[in-house]
């Protein structure tokens, strides 16, 4: 049993694994700027502890750490679009690159066995030159939040290479699923379409849906970040995603197939295209050699999203 301090512990990919570290007899401090997302963990709040307070208060990270001694820290935490760190620049430096920094310091100075497994982004490689992108593929970020991110992997790397200490990379790709945010169309995209689909309104696709992404669900991203927490090798970075290429033409049929909603076409705003990635999709053969695979498709993730919602609703 490992005493585990997740931040961002009640939001989308936080949550999902904190209940099922909880299920695996783990002692689990979560850690969250408000109780807003209290839901998230609703069906594990009496089996874990919750801190509540702001990444920027870089002291009382410090001393979160120091008060836990965890043995393992993951860092979900943080601005998480592309859109907002281009509306608050600033914020987005100090809690997507300096809290990583704080908490590879304290760590350092704690000189206490401790992995910190940090959730990164597709988005630091950029418009990538050939697809399939691995962990070797050169990054270039587009955008502001995926530099900040970008900056942390680098973080990561160069205190293990220096100091020694036990810090790895969780790359991910596109991630949907259950306790998403369905209501922002900057973030979110899928599930943000889904919600559409499922109240039965119109869902607004790019480009006539001619670009892919490799969308992976909520669930099997949990068990990767498990996977690389048991035996990832310190000091390196992880890419997850299924290597599944799923066109957003194929996701609008899905939808309107499963849904009351109609797919409409629009053209990408300026602003999108500027930053714009393109077509993504990952060759995943290194975290598939620590034993590690997809279980879940896209079209039966878009299935449990909407069983969700109507459960919820």
């Amino acid at each position: 049993m490992a005493r585990i301090l997740v931040l961002g512990g009640l939001g989308f990919v936080g949550s999902n694994l904190a209940e099922d570290l909880v299920g695996k007899e783990h002692q689990l401090i979560l850690v969250s700027r408000t109780d807003k997302k209290a839901q998230n963990i609703s069906g594990i709040i009496g089996k874990v502890k919750v801190e509540y307070g702001d990444l920027l208060n870089f002291g009382w990270l410090e001393n979160i750490v120091r008060k836990h001694e965890p043995d393992v820290i993951f860092h979900l935490a943080g601005q998480l679009t592309t859109y907002e760190s281009f509306e608050k620049p600033l914020y987005d430096v100090d809690v997507n690159a300096k809290s990583t920094l704080v908490l590879l310091e304290t760590i350092r100075k704690l000189k206490k066995s401790c992995r910190l497994v940090y959730g990164s982004t597709f988005w630091v490689v950029g418009k990538p030159e050939s697809l399939p992108v691995n962990e070797e593929t050169p990054c270039n970020p587009l955008n502001i939040y995926a530099a900040n991110r970008y900056a942390s992997e680098n973080y990561c790397k160069i205190y293990h290479n220096v100091y020694g200490v036990d810090a790895l990379v969780m790359r991910l790709t596109n991630t949907f699923g259950v306790r998403e945010q369905y209501d922002n169309p900057k973030k979110a995209a899928l599930n943000h379409l889904i919600y559409r689909g499922y109240k039965g309104l119109t869902v607004p696709i790019y480009d006539g849906g001619m670009f892919f992404r490799d969308y992976v669900y909520v669930s099997d991203v949990v068990s990767a970040a498990e996977t690389i927490m048991e035996t990832g090798k310190s000091g390196e970075c992880y890419f997850v995603g299924t290597g599944v290429n799923t066109w957003f033409y194929e996701v609008g049929r899905w939808i309107e197939e499963l849904t009351d909603g109609k797919v409409v076409y629009v053209e990408s705003p300026e602003f999108h295209r500027r930053i714009n990635v393109g077509n993504i999709v990952v060759e995943n053969s290194k975290i598939k050699g620590l034993g590690w695979d997809w279980k879940v498709s896209v079209k039966d993730g878009i299935r449990l999203v909407l069983e969700h919602y109507k459960r919820n609703d």
